[in-house]
């Protein structure tokens, strides 16, 4: 019977342990704080359920043949489709998240475009995150042994304005599609400095 207590004491301790920890630690905001002149945006997120609807859309309109596709946890989706272009067209691999936690780094990208060069018959791949690429991301695409195209939620909405003009004007109520990619800012900064 001892023994029992033996063995018990150490669960007991750290039950304890993590309801005084539960009970007494501070709340941690789950947002990042707002930069200097930025707004609180109070729209909501997109569901998981929208934004696959939406890729697919954007797919069929672009003229691609869907032929393998996967939905995972938070909306991330991914997608192998085909171009059904004689001279031109191939397999594409496509890697959309609606996450809006944070920008997708280098290492995010460059497994993906290594996904792509690994897939024998691959043409090229696409990324799509609503959150936007760290400028070391943008780099490392440029470096990369496979062509992949980065499309954060401002082109994605570009995109959809183009070839799906009635779906446009529902995204522009979710936060994440009217961000400008730093990329396309830096572009527009270096044109009106020429």
């Amino acid at each position: 019977m001892g023994i029992f207590f033996v063995f018990m004491l150490p669960l007991v301790a750290g039950f304890g342990l993590i309801f005084l920890i539960a009970r007494f630690s501070p709340n941690v905001p789950r947002t990042e704080s707002l930069k200097a002149g930025q707004r609180l945006d109070d729209r909501p997120e997109i569901t998981a359920d929208e934004f696959i609807d939406t890729i697919k859309e954007l797919l069929e309109a672009l003229g691609l043949e869907t032929v393998f596709s996967s939905a995972g946890t938070g909306g991330v989706f991914d997608v192998t489709a085909r171009d059904p272009k004689p001279l031109s067209g191939g397999r594409i691999l496509l890697h959309a998240t609606p996450v809006l936690s944070g920008q997708v780094d280098a290492v995010d990208v460059l497994s993906f475009a290594e996904g792509v060069r690994g897939d024998m018959g691959a043409l090229k791949g696409i990324y799509i995150a609503l959150s936007g690429f760290t400028e070391e991301a943008h780099a490392g695409i440029r470096s990369s042994p496979a062509p992949v195209d980065l499309i954060d939620g401002g082109r994605l909405l570009e995109l959809v304005r183009e070839h799906i003009p009635g779906r446009a004007e529902l995204l522009e109520g979710y936060r994440g599609f009217d961000l400008v990619s730093r990329r396309h800012a830096r572009a527009g900064r270096e044109l009106a400095q020429s």
